[in-house]
């Protein structure tokens, strides 16, 4: 019976993460949309700094997943404060952030807000990665769509 729920578990923990590198994926696809984004944002915010975003705001599309959005502003956070991250690095900090809240179902039109400062330690948690960890990350970035300009 333990056994059954440790296979059970394992199953679990490995589509969780096959999710989490699908969405990792999209948003590496295609980083111009974010670049193209966060600068259309920079250009009409260009009077408030960086520390004065405190979160990330989306509204949720048909089809987004909570991962999707986490990788948005995984990506956003990575444009604007200029951190460069692997594809791979990517799917890690998104999936810390999706299981830091809970992995919750989207509905279309609902609102997520990511704090930037769990986004920021998430990022932070990422490149602290091993080589061997960034490998197994590296696992699920050919099923991950990166080009995030369509959701949220």
């Amino acid at each position: 019976m333990e056994t059954t729920k440790r296979t059970q578990s394992a199953g679990a923990l490995v589509a969780s993460a096959a999710l989490c590198a699908l969405l990792l994926a999209v948003v590496l696809h295609d980083q111009s949309g974010a670049t193209a984004e966060v600068a259309a944002a920079n250009d009409t915010n260009n009077s408030q700094s960086k520390t004065e975003t405190t979160s990330y705001s989306y509204t949720a599309r048909a089809g987004d997943s909570y991962s999707v959005l986490a990788r948005k502003a995984v990506q956003t956070y990575g444009i604007v404060n200029k951190v460069n991250l692997s594809q791979a690095q990517i799917v890690a900090a998104e999936t810390f952030l999706t299981v830091g809240a809970g992995s919750p179902e989207l509905l279309e039109g609902q609102k997520v807000t990511l704090n930037v400062n769990d986004v920021k330690s998430a990022v932070e948690k990422a490149q602290k990665l091993t080589a061997e960890e960034k490998a197994a990350w590296q696992t699920y970035v050919p099923y991950v769509d990166f080009d995030t300009r369509d959701n949220g």
